[in-house]
């Protein structure tokens, strides 16, 4: 059974390269803490937010495919294609905040709100915790 008055401590890892992300802590009574591998701590965007950024990079990686100088750069597909799935993530997220984790290794972006997060964590059956 899982329980809200356990403290939980979890390494997030690339679902791509399985690189370290980022570090979860959830305390009982206390605001959760992300931080990066990197040291700073990660604040949450407001779901508006996070949607302007995600229209302007979709907007930015669409504009670069018509140009025919880019046009066969194999990362633009994944590109457009991560946009897509981020912008279908916020529509499913009902406004809730999100984090924006990146990893150093593979360079992917991960957008979590912390109630998905939070089950992530809770259910994972070992301390690393892969970002899908």
């Amino acid at each position: 059974m899982l329980s809200i008055f356990r403290s939980y401590q979890r390494e997030l890892v690339c679902g791509h390269c399985h690189g370290l992300v980022a570090w979860v802590g959830l305390r009982p009574f206390r605001h959760p803490s992300v931080k990066h591998v990197t040291g700073p701590a990660v604040f949450p965007m407001r779901e508006h937010m996070a949607r302007a950024v995600t229209r302007t990079r979709l907007a930015r990686a669409m504009e670069t495919s018509r140009d025919p100088l880019f046009a066969g750069d194999p990362e633009l597909p994944d590109a457009i294609d991560r946009g897509q799935r981020q912008l279908d993530y916020l529509g499913r997220s009902m406004g809730e905040p999100v984090y924006e984790l990146l990893c150093g290794g593979c360079g992917r972006q991960y957008l979590r709100s912390m109630p998905h997060l939070s089950r992530m964590v809770r259910r994972a059956p070992t301390g690393r915790v892969p970002l899908r």
